[in-house]
Order: C-alpha cells, then sequence, then structure tokens
C-alpha cells in the first residue's frame, strides 16, 4: 500500500512540475511576442515622423524667399593655391525674391554668361552652400593659374603645322610646305619657330602664301 501511494505521490509530483514549466514557457513566449510588437510599433513610428518632418521642412524651405536686406556671402577659392577669400554684401538686385530652387537655377544660368571680369579671373564655377531670408552663401571656384602662350611653327614631313605652346597639342595645320619658305626660314621651322601671339602666327603664314 505505501509503494503505491509513493508511485502515485510521485506521478503527481511530476505533472505538477510539468504544469510549472509549461505554464513559464507560455509566459515568456507571450512576453516576447508583445516585446516585438511593442518594438515594431516604435519602429513604424519612428520611420512615420521624420517623413512628415522633412516635408514640412520641405515645404517651408520652398515659401522662403531673399529679400532687399539679405547678406550675400561669397566665398572664392584659387585651385592654383588653395587661397580662400570671404567678402560680404548685400544680394545683388537680380537675386531678390528668389526661393532656394530659384537662386540655384539664377547661378547656373550666371555660370554660362561670365563677365570679362570672370574670365580674367579664371572662374569655374559656383554653387550655393547656405540659404535663408537673412543671408546666402555663394561658394565660388576660381584658377588664376597663368596659362603659358604661345605657339611654334615645326616641320612634318614636308607640311607646315602650328603647335601650341607644349609642341605636342596640334593648333591647326597649314597648307604651306617647306618648299614655300626660303632656305633661312625653312631651317627655323624644321628647328621649330617660336611665335608668341596668334596674330604673329596668322601674319607669318600670309607672307609665305601664294
Amino acid at each position: 500500500m505505501k509503494k503505491g501511494y509513493k508511485i502515485g505521490l510521485f506521478f503527481a509530483l511530476l505533472l505538477i512540475a510539468l504544469l510549472i514549466v509549461l505554464i513559464v514557457w507560455k509566459r515568456y513566449t507571450w512576453r516576447g511576442q508583445l516585446h516585438d510588437e511593442i518594438l515594431e510599433q516604435n519602429t513604424e513610428m519612428s520611420t512615420e515622423v521624420p517623413d512628415s518632418t522633412n516635408k514640412a521642412s520641405a515645404s517651408s524651405q520652398s515659401t522662403i524667399r531673399t529679400t532687399c536686406d539679405t547678406v550675400c556671402i561669397y566665398e572664392d577659392i584659387d585651385q592654383k593655391d588653395g587661397t580662400v577669400v570671404i567678402s560680404e554684401e548685400r544680394v545683388p538686385g537680380k537675386y531678390i525674391d528668389m526661393t532656394r530652387s530659384e537662386l540655384e537655377r539664377a547661378l547656373y544660368d550666371d555660370s554660362k554668361q561670365l563677365s570679362l571680369v570672370d574670365k580674367e579671373r579664371g572662374f569655374q564655377s559656383q554653387h550655393l552652400e547656405l540659404f535663408s531670408s537673412e543671408q546666402v552663401k555663394i561658394v565660388r571656384i576660381f584658377d588664376t593659374t597663368v596659362e603659358e602662350k604661345g605657339y611654334y611653327i615645326m616641320a612634318v614631313e614636308d607640311e607646315i603645322w602650328v603647335y601650341k605652346q607644349d609642341k605636342e597639342t596640334v593648333y591647326f595645320k597649314t597648307d604651306l610646305i617647306l618648299d614655300d619658305l626660303p632656305d633661312a626660314v625653312r631651317q627655323e621651322v624644321i628647328e621649330g619657330k617660336y611665335i608668341d601671339s596668334e596674330l604673329k602666327v596668322y601674319h607669318f603664314l600670309e607672307s609665305y602664301s601664294s
């Protein structure tokens, strides 16, 4: 009798232990699912908020315009040696009452129609870096490296060609041949005759053209 009682008690305790394990497992699984759901909701909220914020920011930016009181900051960078010069002035009249996109377009158009001063300074490009109704910042890139000028009149077999300063870049091919030149001039051309301006090149060629 006692032996049967012990066996029954053993199975009862085993059943209770299994029930406890099952309850704990269910509870852990439920908590995990709940945690995943909360995490997923937070993720969705975090991705939605910046989108609306960005839209609001873009909308506000599109309504901002320059005024006659807007300060224009120019940052001029020389590619030759990396020199940076910063200056401030009132925004030019042609840039007043413009949104950011309108000003960017105007700067692009101006880059295609350079003034003589900008050409002499070696203007390369410009872009808008900062924009607000109080101030705008325009970065302009220049290259003041002095370009070597001059030309070489040289003989290529029996033909006369004009090269640029580097003696490698062909400027143009002429209709002259070596036999069209006097002996002394012919020797100069064979050795490479240097002429310091385009106008003088044309005068030289015309003087020996038939």
